[in-house]
């Protein structure tokens, strides 16, 4: 069996169509994300008296005169992951926290059904099944979007039959500084993986698709972050430090799962092993419109990887 694996694609148009195109491009049996779907901000576009359009991202300033060319400014927004609103300046001075909020879940949700209607119309001639999930980045109201899904199956929280295999998926994470919506005590997190591989048959043929990586495991390696969220410099370079899950850990040495996926750390690409379970995060480069995943080849002689950038 092959399966293409991909995660944090954070809503960058252009990666999750790369996304799309996987299954039949790489010749996969199935396709699984493991998380972390929505964006990381509504980015304003903001009008003028003078008609003229500028908005802020990455640290620079873009200026927009000419409206035929807002096309090109919105489209590249959207394949960075950014959300976008058009206001004036007046419009602008009286946003409120609360209506921040509120315009991002409604550009949240809007982009989420689109994507999930463009996954209907481009996979409708293939019968190659797509696997999905929210990571603990997204907020707890997409998930009844993410159900509503025809042609990707949202697996969060479940015991899913793939071929031979069975697929155990969890979108939480364990407490990060940010406290995204999904991020939960380690203690839970034991729990809630104690509960599903309670449920597997065989764990010689389970996968575990968990969001969050194992502790030290090299997959979880991050950037130190001081205070003021800028990196810790050691040396001329960046400090790295371990980022991942003690309860991940723990449950792959007490369960030793035939493979292990996992995202989150964007950063931390690459495969390692725990015991005998094969453990991979491909990374994620959304931001650039680059698709990094997986290539995972499961034979009688044992498990083969490639990992890919497309």
């Amino acid at each position: 069996m092959r399966l293409f694996y991909a995660t944090d694609l954070h809503s960058s148009e252009v990666t999750f169509r790369k996304f799309l195109n996987a299954g039949k491009f790489y010749e996969a049996d199935a396709v699984i994300c493991g998380g972390d779907l929505i964006g990381k901000m509504v980015v304003p576009i903001v009008k003028n008296k003078k008609g003229v359009y500028s908005c802020t991202y990455y640290g620079s300033k873009v200026t927009i005169k000419k409206e035929r060319d807002l096309a090109d400014l919105e489209k590249n927004l959207r394949n960075a992951g950014f959300y976008f609103v058009y206001v004036n300046e007046d419009e602008l001075g009286r946003f409120t926290e609360e209506e921040v909020d509120r315009i991002f879940q409604e550009k949240a949700l809007e982009a989420m059904t689109g994507w999930l209607k463009l996954a209907e119309e481009r996979l409708k001639d293939t019968k190659i099944p797509y696997y999905i999930m929210p990571g603990n980045d997204d907020p707890l109201y997409i998930d009844e979007l993410l159900n509503s899904s025809r042609r990707m199956q949202n697996i969060d929280g479940h015991v899913v039959k793939i071929g031979e295999f069975e697929i155990i998926s969890i979108s939480y994470s364990h407490p990060t500084r940010w406290q995204y919506p999904r991020d939960i005590s380690e203690e839970e997190l034991t729990q809630k993986i104690d509960e599903l591989a309670a449920r597997v048959s065989d764990m010689d043929k389970c996968i575990f698709n968990f969001h969050v990586p194992p502790y030290d495991s090299d997959l979880d390696l991050t950037p130190e972050l001081d205070k003021n969220l800028k990196p810790v410099m050691e040396g001329g370079e960046m400090k790295m430090v371990p980022a991942g899950s003690v309860a991940v850990l723990k449950a792959i040495e007490k369960y030793q799962p035939l493979l292990a996926l996992h995202g989150h750390i964007h950063e931390g690409r690459g495969a390692t092993k725990i015991g005998k379970t094969l453990c991979i995060n491909p990374g994620s480069d959304y931001d650039q419109g680059a698709l990094r995943g997986a290539i995972i080849d499961i034979k009688p002689t044992g498990v083969q990887y490639t990992l890919t950038l497309g």
